[in-house]
């Protein structure tokens, strides 16, 4: 088996010890409504629940890993009444923001620090959207989730994508690293079968360089098996 070649951000290393966990560090969407979410982050959660629309009459139990301020979790929460969805993060800022804001009957906020043990296999549907990049140990999270899901359930990965982000041109204070599509589909299929998988892209580059500089919404759209800034991939557990 070749080893996996993803690009570790050694030069800008992730500190542990020093992370920022507050709302307002600059690693998560702050807004206190859906439409002041930055609409690639819509767009993520609109193909889950585009996808949950087929079981829109049962009772699905669904887990947002790394929430955020719950703009996410609310809004699977609101399209789907009968499903119980939960939502945890690291920011215990961003868990009371979302208690504040995005709080419905049928959603639950909760701190938590990874690492972290999930419950065996009890949802139905987990969400992990730009988190893998963001910790140490990532092949304990996707563990974890492949852990945590039913034998028939559904998982929505998102990573950013180093052969369109390289993250030598491009440090990022919260990455520890970036995936080649390829490496990141031969770790995925070790745990889990892939359905489908999507390319976003939402910045403007110039010269592999990131200038932040945010594309209209109308470029920001998920495209079936075509490479993106980020990538998004549909898989259900092995065995």
């Amino acid at each position: 088996m070749k080893p996996m070649s993803f690009f570790f951000n050694d030069k800008h290393s992730v500190r542990l010890d020093s992370k920022d966990f507050s709302l307002h560090s600059g690693e998560r969407q702050v807004a206190s409504n859906l439409s002041k979410i930055r609409k690639d982050h819509l767009l993520r959660y609109r193909l889950v629940s585009d996808y949950l629309s087929l079981y829109e009459h049962k009772k699905l139990s669904l887990l947002d890993i790394f929430c955020g301020n719950g703009y996410g979790t609310f809004l699977l929460a609101k399209n789907y009444p009968t499903f119980h969805v939960r939502g945890i993060d690291g920011s215990l800022e961003a868990i009371e923001c979302a208690e504040k804001n995005y709080k419905l009957p049928n959603n639950l906020f909760k701190h938590k620090l990874f690492p972290f043990l999930l419950p065996r296999r009890v949802y139905d549907v987990l969400i992990c959207f730009e988190s893998l990049e963001h910790v140490e140990n990532d092949k304990l999270l996707l563990t974890q989730i492949r852990r945590s899901l039913k034998k028939n359930g559904a998982a929505f990965v998102s990573v950013p994508n180093q052969d369109e982000y390289p993250l030598e041109n491009n440090p990022h204070p919260f990455h520890f690293r970036h995936y080649s599509h390829s490496d990141f589909i031969d770790r995925l299929q070790r745990k889990f079968y892939i359905e489908k998988w999507y390319g976003q892209n939402v910045y403007e580059f110039k010269s592999d360089l990131n200038t932040f500089h945010v594309l209209p919404e109308s470029e920001m759209i998920l495209r079936e098996q075509m490479a993106g800034q980020f990538n998004i991939y549909l898989v259900h557990p092995r065995g």
